[in-house]
């Protein structure tokens, strides 16, 4: 590896660690301080709370007139005391093999969920990580329902609602629940489950007995209160996390500052909404093929919201109205997300690089189903990618070895012609053409490389499936830095052994140089996920055994 070469990918690493320290400086949004309140102070904000949300859905019945879709219901935000304390809650508990959870009575929203398949730390201390949460500041639940007219008394976040039947709830066997105005309208609300499956479908229902029509706009959304960041070690990016959404085939995202300023209301005809962390996903998927629908991406203090709300609906008298919603709520596999056929797959961004990442995902998961290693895996990709390169790179160590051989002659010409810059050019030109030597010719391999790479960092950084993956012995997780830094150390000894193959710079200060960037390289991977590390360290022994065969036969 020449000195171009590596200076190739030193500036690609400096870019690197100069966009992620930019991002976690500059463009991650501060966290709100936490404050404890005074249950005086609560029921006057609940009031305060209370006065906004009449004249919010009065001010939305007024614009209902002149829309296709209603905006979304200004419901009652309830403190995290009062939604654990209440004495009317009931809450039911559901499991269908991969995740478990509980919907409660009040207000007949999806509290709390955990998975089962995915753990907050290695097993045997890990436990299931608990995703919607009915706890104070880690609030974060879903409800939908319907919004009316001002007068038509419609279920909210308080109303208490009773269960149908008894008995387990889980696959083929759905909770109904049900909740009756006292004046004429009946409605009910189903959530039913399926085997192994992150999908849960919500029906809502109403029934009108009066002898009036009623003008309704059904929603759904997801609730929370803005998660406190996660401490991302040291050069470890991330795919967008907050509110987002796929809506009529665009990405759209909003960060929560960005919300607290000023609501967002997207109108689509298909699509997607919900919170997206770095690796779990909660999604509204409204009907498909309703006609217009207004996504929206709010902040209820204090709680964000995401959801949808669909087209006015007229039910006249003694007619039922129904409406469905899929919610996803899980990790974000990708082979998973792409065989739902929802879109829920574009959650997942690599970034520049999505179309070399995403191959790669298909790849390691391809040969992780027959040798239930990803770190194997990782090195098969690297064998294969190597083999793709190996006639360009068979090219390079050829160039190399060639500007090798040729070193003590342009050192004679350096100082034949060092009172003449331009003659000192001209003659080294003319050595180069005359061997068929292209002086760039070592560091096409390194650069086309340098995609794959960071394609593969991300890959590692941003897959739930990479998440926990082990490899053998001391690692555990191929996501995250080697603890006891064997496989830094032993990729940077690599690359001086690469080093030394290489001809050395004719000056003593960039032959200096040359030498001490391994050293620079490996204080750098120390912090790299032990994966990616594993794949350049693997590169670099197939590369050394490859330049070492070039320059045998070639001697």
């Amino acid at each position: 590896m020449d000195r171009r070469t590596l200076l190739a990918i030193t500036l690609s690493f400096l870019l690197l660690i100069v966009f992620q320290t930019v991002s976690d400086l500059y463009l991650t949004p501060p966290q709100p301080a936490q404050t404890t309140e005074q249950p005086a102070m609560e029921a006057k904000q609940e009031a305060k709370q209370e006065a906004k949300e009449s004249k919010t859905i009065e001010k939305s019945v007024q614009e209902q007139a002149s829309v296709d879709a209603a905006k979304p219901p200004q419901a009652h935000a309830p403190t995290p005391q009062e939604k654990a304390t209440d004495p009317r809650e009931q809450r039911f508990d559901f499991d269908n093999g991969v995740i478990a959870g509980q919907i409660s009575n009040l207000g007949a929203t999806l509290a709390q969920t955990r998975f089962l398949k995915n753990f907050d730390q290695l097993p045997p201390d890990g436990k299931p990580i608990e995703f919607l949460s009915p706890s104070g500041n880690h609030l974060f639940f879903e409800e939908s329902g319907f919004l009316g007219e001002v007068g038509v008394d419609l279920p909210n976040r308080k109303s208490l609602w009773t269960r149908v039947g008894s008995g387990k709830i889980g696959p083929n066997a759905p909770l109904t629940l049900v909740w009756d105005n006292g004046k004429g309208l009946k409605f009910e609300k189903t959530f039913t489950f399926q085997t192994n499956t992150y999908l849960i479908t919500t029906s809502d229902r109403v029934i009108n007995t009066t002898d009036k029509s009623v003008v309704l706009f059904h929603f759904a959304h997801f609730a929370r209160i803005e998660p406190k960041p996660m401490d991302h070690q040291a050069m470890a990016p991330a795919d967008f996390e907050g509110p987002m959404g796929y809506l009529d085939g665009a990405r759209v995202q909003h960060v929560y500052e960005e919300l607290k300023k000023q609501d967002q209301r997207t109108n689509a005809q298909e699509g997607w909404t919900g919170f997206s962390d770095k690796y779990f996903l909660a999604a509204v998927v409204p009907d498909q093929g309703s006609g217009m629908k207004k996504f929206y991406f709010d902040f209820d203090d204090p709680t964000h919201r995401v959801g949808v709300v669909a087209g006015k609906q007229e039910l006249q008298p003694g007619a039922k109205l129904e409406k469905s919603t899929r919610l996803f709520i899980g990790p974000k596999e990708i082979r998973n997300l792409e065989t739902l056929g929802l879109k829920l797959e574009r959650s997942i961004d690599y970034g520049w690089f999505h179309f070399l990442a995403v191959p790669l995902v298909k790849i390691l998961l391809f040969f992780n189903d027959y040798i239930h290693n990803y770190g194997i895996a990782i090195i098969l990709l690297t064998v294969i990618i190597k083999i793709l390169f190996f006639p360009l790179a068979t090219k390079s160590y050829r160039s190399m070895n060639a500007m090798k051989k040729l070193a003590p002659k342009l050192e004679e010409i350096k100082k034949l012609y060092s009172h003449d810059k331009a003659m000192m050019q001209q003659e080294t030109m003319r050595m180069y053409q005359e061997n068929k030597v292209n002086p760039l010719g070592g560091c096409l391999p390194i650069v086309v490389q340098i995609p794959v790479f960071f394609a593969l960092y991300k890959v590692l950084f941003l897959s739930v499936e990479m998440r926990q993956a082990p490899l053998f012995l001391w690692i555990h997780d191929l996501s995250i830095m080697d603890p006891y830094y064997v496989l830094p150390i032993l990729m940077g000894i690599s690359m001086f052994i690469q080093t030394k193959m290489n001809p050395a710079p004719a000056d003593p200060v960039q032959a200096k140089v040359m030498l001490f960037l391994p050293v620079v390289f490996t204080f750098m991977f120390l912090s790299f996920p032990a994966g990616l590390v594993l794949y350049w360290l693997v590169n670099n022994v197939l590369s050394i055994a490859q330049q070492g065969y070039i320059m045998k036969i070639e001697k």
